[in-house]
């Protein structure tokens, strides 16, 4: 009878520990369906945006400053990222790690179970961890803040509880600004000690903090006050949602204080587990599901989507997937007018797709704080413009660190010039990483070996496309150094598609027509959709013959479809309003409408 109460009991602990953790397990499984499945596009941005390194060399370089450590192991786990699944996964249990280390030290300090605070704070950083350029670091650093406190009331207990007194200061060093949760948690803590002991090791605790942060600004890291106080915390760094996140951080410094208020006002509401645990979950799946709806964002997912196919040079897949699903994002856009152009359909395409006048779909001006300055190179790049290429991915290199294709492109750039010992080195940082290991070898074969590149039809290509003649180019204005990469390389096809496209976007009819016979000269093996329809428009608008194509030749349905268009226009009583809605559904790609409407 005894033993079977034995098991009945033990039956029954079993299932209160099941619907205790089963909170956690949904918030576990709903945070991995989220990253995983529908907003993939965060992890691949932050694996695109950093890039560890398996070697030495890139540990010490980490810890040239404090929080440097902190940097190292979040880039560590972003670059698992590479799949999305495990990415998902990583970000989940560092979510779901941080809600149990809260509740577990409000538990341990209040004698009593807490569900409710932990899982705010968690929904919190669910929602900002939703954010692409909210990178992992901060929580997986917030996560270490409260792990070690956890660590230092349970088990750090020796030596009256000084040891974690002792600690503080040095883990400044590894984990930056996110130390002082750390140490306010102490302070807290050793503030409701009964014995006098506890203010003792809050005035020891601050100075040792003070006098580690002075050494550190006056002898070792020579970095200002602010910078020592707050890396690697930053503005950019939580997706501009540094007063929430700081917010969540202030609340998780004061959890022994909340340890002591909060459970008075919850104790008349006594629940079973079984009750609290499935409450619990709903509340969980529904506030998961709320945030996950507003925090989704179809354009970054359909951006990053391109950018991917970009990466992979599959730019037929971009321009199909941008005609299905039209995009006003210039990045977007940006990237797919140079997929046009690789395929030779620029000047076909063009209009098919949002293009903005002044020419910032085309090529992005210099920005040095924003994402410009990691893509903008890739249109000098396909115009030939390989030192330019070189300058933009090298600069963007030194501004935020080492990502993987800004160092395939220095690769690239380096290996077309030439200039094999520097890729060498490049090379080498490639092979020291888990995921691209193979193209480090790829490129390791075309070191030092030009027969090897030659038989390479993209890199071939581009040394052939390679302008010879240096000149200071405009990062300002692009389209002059269009101009100027012509003037030297007559012959450049892509810089020149590049060039009529510009025309096309200014409504340049008599540039586009004088330039017409310089197609055959170039290698074309027909007239450009728009660039017909620009000529045909300008010899019956200005009553003039069209331009010597020699034994190129005009699409023959060009003139009768401007003929309709403009039959169109005059049954409307030639009023370009009224007309509009018509010439739209059957003209909206053409140079004619672009020319009269936009």
């Amino acid at each position: 009878m005894l033993s079977m109460r034995l098991i009945m009991n033990r039956i029954k602990t079993n299932k209160e520990l099941l619907f205790s953790l089963l909170p956690y397990l949904v918030f576990l499984t709903g945070s991995l369906i989220y990253f995983g499945f529908f907003v993939d596009y965060i992890l691949f941005y932050q694996e695109k945006s950093a890039l560890f390194i398996s070697s030495s060399d890139f540990l010490v370089e980490n810890l040239h400053q404090p929080g440097g450590l902190l940097i190292y192991f979040g880039k560590f786990f972003s670059t698992f990222f590479y799949y999305p699944f495990v990415g998902a996964a990583i970000v989940s249990v560092i979510l779901t790690l941080t809600i149990l280390t809260i509740s577990k030290t409000i538990s341990f300090l209040s004698g009593k179970a807490v569900v409710i605070l932990p899982f705010i704070i968690g929904a919190v950083l669910f929602y900002l961890q939703s954010n692409y350029r909210f990178l992992l670091f901060n929580n997986l650093g917030l996560l270490l803040q409260l792990a070690l406190f956890l660590l230092s009331i349970k088990y750090l207990k020796f030596l009256k509880g000084w040891v974690p007194v002792l600690i503080a200061p040095f883990w400044f060093f590894a984990t930056g600004g996110f130390a002082w949760i750390f140490s306010l948690l102490l302070t807290f803590n050793f503030a409701f000690e009964k014995s006098r002991e506890g203010w003792i090791k809050v005035i020891l605790l601050w100075c040792l903090n003070l006098i580690i942060f002075y050494i550190s600004k006056e002898f070792l890291f020579f970095q200002p006050g602010k910078v020592l106080l707050m890396y690697p915390f930053s503005e950019q760094n939580t997706g501009s949602q540094q007063v929430l996140f700081l917010a969540i951080a202030g609340i998780a410094s004061i959890l022994p204080v909340i340890a002591k208020i909060k459970f008075n006002l919850f104790t008349k509401f006594k629940v079973t587990a079984l009750v609290g645990g499935l409450t619990a979950s709903a509340l969980i799946i529904i506030a998961l599901v709320t945030i996950g709806i507003k925090q989704f964002d179809k354009k970054d997912k359909q951006y990053f989507h391109v950018e991917k196919l970009f990466y992979e040079n599959k730019f037929d897949e971009i321009i199909n997937y941008n005609l299905t699903n039209p995009s006003n994002n210039i990045l977007t856009i940006f990237l797919n007018n140079i997929a046009l152009c690789e395929t030779n359909k620029l000047n076909d395409l063009l209009f098919n797709f949002r293009q903005s006048p002044d020419g910032n779909t085309l090529f992005l001006k210099w920005e040095m704080v924003s994402e410009v300055l990691k893509r903008g190179g890739y249109f000098y790049y396909t115009i030939g413009m390989v030192n330019e290429a070189h300058r933009w991915a090298y600069e963007n290199m030194v501004m935020k660190g080492l990502s993987p294709e800004g160092l395939k492109m220095l690769i690239r750039t380096e290996l077309i010039n030439g200039n094999y010992k520097m890729a060498a080195k490049y090379i080498a940082l490639l092979k020291n990483t888990f995921f691209y290991k193979n193209e480090a070898a790829t490129f390791e074969k075309f070191l030092f070996n030009d027969s090897k590149i030659t038989a390479n039809q993209k890199l071939v290509e581009k040394r052939q496309d390679k302008i010879k003649t240096d000149f200071f180019s405009i990062t300002d204005e692009p389209n002059i150094n269009v101009e100027r990469s012509l003037a030297s390389d007559t012959l450049n096809k892509k810089a020149f598609e590049y060039k009529m496209a510009f025309h096309l976007l200014k409504k340049d009819y008599r540039g586009i027509a004088a330039l017409l016979p310089k197609l055959q000269e170039l290698g074309f093996n027909k007239v450009p959709a728009l660039l017909g329809e620009a000529a045909v428009a300008y010899a019956t608008l200005n009553s003039k013959p069209l331009p010597n194509l020699g034994r190129l030749s005009i699409d023959p349905q060009t003139e009768p479809r401007w003929m309709q268009f403009l039959q169109t226009f005059q049954a409307n009583g030639n009023n370009l309003k009224t007309a509009e809605p018509a010439l739209r559904n059957n003209f909206r790609n053409t140079f004619w409408y672009y020319s009269f409407y936009l």
